[in-house]
């Protein structure tokens, strides 16, 4: 049996894994660029039911409420295992330029803090940086995928 420490680490790092990836998009593009520079910090409460609101930050809120419930799935937690979760996303403060696919551009890390309270009450807390480029539809290309 796998120990329930490794468990919920596993939780949040696919939950990280998943959430940060190109999959996560906002009208076809990956939904992070068009966050980057429209927030200094974004905190969101995992366990909170996934809102219809629109817009990207709306967006942002929901997918990680239900990536997270997913993992939790995935991984034989219930719900109830968890007292609190949260996940706080935070822009770099200076301008970097970096490769963004094929091109070089300014853009800033974005990082992504994960924390789990248990219901046994021990913490857990893993974080993951991602350099994002705004959204600039000139230099993206739309994904083309199927309406989940």
């Amino acid at each position: 049996m796998i120990p329930r420490r490794r468990q919920l680490n596993g939780v949040l790092a696919g939950f990280l894994g998943t959430y940060t990836s190109r999959y996560s998009d906002f009208e076809g593009y990956w939904l992070f660029g068009f966050i980057v520079e429209a927030i200094d910090l974004l905190e969101i409460d995992l366990l909170a039911r996934p809102s219809s609101a629109a817009g990207a930050v709306a967006k942002a809120e929901s997918l990680a409420r239900t990536k997270f419930r997913e993992q939790l799935r995935k991984h034989g937690f219930e719900e109830s295992a968890t007292v609190e979760a949260t996940l706080r996303i935070q822009p770099g403060a200076e301008e970097v330029e970096r490769l963004a696919g094929d091109l070089r551009r300014l853009g800033r890390d974005l990082t992504f803090r994960a924390s789990v309270l248990s219901d046994t009450g021990t913490r857990y807390n893993r974080s993951q940086t991602v350099f994002v480029a705004s959204h600039d539809p000139r230099f993206e290309q739309r994904a083309v995928r199927k309406p989940a």
